[in-house]
C-alpha cells in the first residue's frame, strides 16, 4: 500500500504519521486535519465492512488476556512511536533521499515495523498500530452487537 498510494498521498495512512509529519513540520496542521479527516473516514467504513463481512464474528479489539488495557495501551504506543520514527528517518529524511537520489527501501522499512509490531505486540493489543483503523473497528463495532 506505501508504494501505490505514494505517489498520491505519500503513503500516509496513519493519523499517528500524520500528527508526526505536522510536529515535524513537514505537513501544515490544515493539512494534517484534511488527512485525519479521509484517514478516521476511511477506517470507519473499512470497519464497517469488517463488521459484515465477518458477522457475528466481526473483530473486536483490546487486550489479549492476561494483559491490561494498560499493557496494550503501552505496546500501541510504543510500536506506533516506532512507525512514525521510521517514517521519519526512511521516507522523509532529506538526509537519506536526495533530491536526484531517493531511497527505494522506505516501504520495506515500514513494513518490517508492522511486522515487528505484529508478532511482539500481537499477543498483548491485537497489534492494531493504526488509529484510524482501531477507532474505525470500535465506532462500527458498536452497532453490530
Amino acid at each position: 500500500m506505501i508504494y501505490a498510494t505514494g505517489p498520491i498521498s505519500g503513503g500516509n495512512l496513519n493519523p499517528a504519521v500524520s500528527l508526526a509529519l505536522g510536529l515535524t513540520g513537514d505537513m501544515t496542521f490544515p493539512e494534517v486535519a484534511k488527512y485525519w479527516a479521509a484517514q478516521l473516514s476511511a477506517g470507519a467504513a473499512a470497519g464497517s465492512t469488517a463488521c459484515v463481512l465477518f458477522a457475528p464474528h466481526s473483530p473486536k479489539l483490546g487486550p489479549v488476556a492476561p494483559f491490561s488495557w494498560f499493557h496494550a495501551c503501552v505496546a500501541e504506543v510504543f510500536y506506533t512511536f516506532m512507525l512514525c520514527f521510521v517514517v521519519l528517518n526512511c521516507a522523509i529524511s532529506k538526509r537519506n533521499n536526495p533530491k536526484l537520489d531517493g531511497n527505494q527501501f522506505y516501504a520495506l522499512a515500514i513494513g518490517f515495523v508492522y511486522i515487528a509490531g505484529g508478532y511482539a505486540a500481537g499477543g498483548i493489543s491485537g497489534a492494531a498500530l493504526n488509529p484510524a483503523m482501531a477507532i474505525g473497528l470500535d465506532i462500527t463495532h458498536l452497532g453490530f452487537n
